[in-house]
């Protein structure tokens, strides 16, 4: 059995895999994207993504301040992203952003693998609450990516 757990979603979007890969190896984008639950206050990083930066971002997530030092770990262009922490209010984080053309798209897989603190009690709050947030977290997330692509479209 693995010692983290695994969220997966995936979305169409109409742009090119370099369009999209570009985006998201902006860690500054996150303003774009995030949902009202996560306010962010301040990024700082390096573009264009290279394994091995890292990346740091000051957020309210629910009301609550936090740090989070992230890493790419990879860096395929128009391939995939792959970014993990140093500091979160996770034991373990990997996200793995995934890019595949699709016609004249991009179908975009976000793979999160996670694990929360605190033993039993984090346990039950992953079997209990996590599914749920980290649901309507990239619901969120990729209503707002899928608009920020399809607005250059419309005036074409």
């Amino acid at each position: 059995m693995a010692d983290f757990s695994l969220f997966e979603r995936s979305v169409r979007l109409d742009a090119s895999t370099a369009e999209v890969y570009a985006f998201h190896e902006d860690p500054r984008n996150i303003t774009k994207i995030s949902p009202p639950s996560l306010k962010v206050e301040r990024v700082e990083c390096r573009v264009p993504a290279s394994a091995g930066d890292e990346f740091r971002l000051c957020i309210r997530q629910f009301g609550l301040p936090l740090e989070w030092i992230g890493f790419w770990e990879e860096a395929v262009p128009y391939e995939r992203l792959v970014d993990g922490a140093r500091k979160s209010p996770f034991h373990h984080w990997r996200h793995h952003h995934l890019f595949a053309t699709d016609g004249d798209g991009t179908v975009m897989t976000d793979r999160v693998e996670y694990a929360l603190p605190f033993g039993v009690i984090g346990l039950l709050l992953d079997m209990t609450v996590m599914r749920v947030v980290f649901s309507a977290m990239f619901i969120a997330r990729h209503r707002a990516t899928r608009k920020f692509f399809a607005k250059g479209k419309t005036s074409q």
